[in-house]
């Protein structure tokens, strides 16, 4: 089942590479970040349905879970992104790149998205993967719950900056309203609250491992994405670093600033 689904992902990043070095963009990888996930839950699960096994109610939450997150998030990307040009953080990487970066893309862009995938993946694995799913209904209202105000904390947060950006009259301006108010990355925080819940959703299963999917998503956001995106923001937002000081990166918070 693991092996299957890993296998299914792994050939559409390298069918997604090959369409990159078409475009000369390898920065459609991101929109592919969420549907990566949706490919591999449902490969889980008709793996699980060739073998005889019927869907646990537990399963089935996953499922949609792990759909409705993945496919909001790469219709949102797929429309933001496309048709404006190769994102400038892997044109940074490929004009720095001293080999063919047709090679260096795919392992270090589209083959490290997979490995980070599969690692996130755990809880899907686990959940599909055991037969001792106790279907808790604690667990499953409370998973729902975190994963509810998650999805609504990042759907509101990307709506909110997608209004602000299409002012002409904030392309200098910092967004500092709404959700952003509280947190420098409120859509981020709403990401990680979703896969803390399908978390909690995995200690059904009696397995604490599944820990290491919302562990992993907070290195990647605070040890590559926001460093990535602040540091240029800092340099030619005039406010950006007052902001920083004022407003809390992560976790959402009352502001900080002194009167």
């Amino acid at each position: 089942m693991i092996e299957t689904a890993l296998l299914a992902n792994w050939i559409s990043l390298t069918l997604l590479w090959l369409i990159s070095l078409r475009m000369k963009d390898s920065s459609i990888i991101d929109i592919y970040w969420g549907f990566g996930f949706v490919l591999i839950c449902w490969v889980c699960l008709l793996s699980n349905q060739n073998d005889g096994l019927a869907v646990s109610i537990t399963q089935g939450t996953l499922l949609s879970m792990v759909t409705i997150w993945g496919l909001r998030l790469t219709f949102y990307l797929a429309k933001r992104n496309l048709g404006h040009g190769e994102d400038y953080r892997y044109t940074k990487m490929r004009n720095s790149s001293k080999k063919d970066w047709r090679i260096v893309s795919y392992f270090r862009v589209f083959m490290l998205q997979g490995v980070l995938q599969a690692i996130i993946a755990v809880p899907i694995f686990i959940i599909f993967g055991t037969n001792e799913v106790s279907d808790s209904m604690p667990i499953i209202l409370t998973a729902l719950f975190l994963f509810a105000v998650g999805f609504l904390f990042e759907s509101m947060a990307d709506q909110q900056m997608k209004a602000f950006k299409s002012n002409p009259d904030n392309s200098s301006k910092i967004m500092n309203e709404g959700l952003w108010k509280y947190s420098r990355h409120p859509n981020y925080f709403g990401d990680f609250l979703q896969w803390f819940a399908i978390f909690v959703l995995s200690l059904s299963t009696g397995s604490f491992f599944g820990v290491i999917a919302p562990a992993m998503m907070l290195f990647i956001f605070f040890k590559l994405t926001i460093r990535l995106l602040e540091k240029p923001q800092s340099k030619k937002r005039p406010g950006y670093t007052q902001y920083m000081d004022d407003t809390n990166m992560f976790f959402p918070g009352p502001s900080r600033t002194r009167d």
